[in-house]
């Protein structure tokens, strides 16, 4: 069997062929680094057994290069954390590796693979499953009250939501506070999680809204935003390592 490699970090992707070659009898004919290269290696030669896909490309998503197949050869896909990510893949029986890639889990992939016998339209029928259910739509924008006024925040508006006695509040990039009628554990599921991060039980931040990030006491992180917050905000420790995942660690 061989196979190809479409990642745009190219250490990932070397560190993944290294694992290929070390744990499999899977020959790498190339590492591919973008959807433009991908699309025009694929383009010029004759299709692998296998794609290892990246799902998030710099110029574009791993979908877009499926898109452009007329039959599909074996994916598996890999991914950082996304857990409705890896749902839809476990639901659709799909294969899929979680970065950082361990080499078991590698192992187990391609064990499973070689036991599969699906015709490239059962393939394609079941990466239009994958797609639909992992491109989600965020909501973009938020109705709120102004005395006697309605008024519409774009979430590009938006630094930052929090709770406080049992009412939630947006705060503008302009540092204006509004009341709206969400909880946070329901914001937690419009937000686009490429931009918005729940750090704690009471606030949910944006990336570009991040001043400086501070170690604090019992491996927890302190943070300060712009605009300023009137306490202090501290990611928990919990979510501390998917919080500096999030961030691109």
């Amino acid at each position: 069997m061989n196979a190809v490699i479409i990642e745009d970090e190219e250490l990932t992707a070397e560190r993944l062929e290294n694992l290929v070659k070390a744990h499999t009898d899977i020959q790498i004919l190339t590492q591919l680094h973008s959807v433009k290269a991908a699309k025009k290696w694929l383009s010029e030669n004759q299709l692998p057994d296998l794609i290892f896909l990246d799902i998030q490309l710099g110029d574009g998503s791993g979908f877009d290069v499926l898109d452009s197949f007329d039959t599909f050869p074996h994916i598996i896909f890999t991914t950082a954390f996304d857990q409705y990510a890896i749902d839809a893949f476990k639901y659709n029986s799909v294969d899929y590796l979680l970065k950082p890639i361990k080499p078991k889990d590698l192992e187990n992939a391609v064990a499973k693979l070689k036991k599969i016998n699906q015709s490239s339209a059962d393939l394609s029928s079941l990466v239009e499953q994958i797609k639909g259910q992992i491109t989600k739509t965020y909501k973009e924008k938020f109705l709120v009250k102004l005395g006697l006024k309605y008024h519409t925040f774009h979430t590009s508006e938006i630094a930052y939501f929090y709770s406080e006695e049992g009412e939630s509040y947006l705060k503008t990039n302009e540092g204006k506070t509004s009341i709206i009628d969400h909880t946070l554990d329901n914001l937690e599921n419009l937000l686009d999680p490429n931009s918005f991060f729940r750090v704690n039980r009471h606030m949910i931040i944006k990336t570009s809204q991040i001043v400086s990030i501070d170690s604090y006491f019992n491996n927890r992180l302190s943070l300060e935003l712009n605009p300023s917050f009137h306490e202090k905000i501290i990611v928990s420790r919990d979510r501390v390592k998917n919080f500096k995942k999030w961030l691109g660690e």
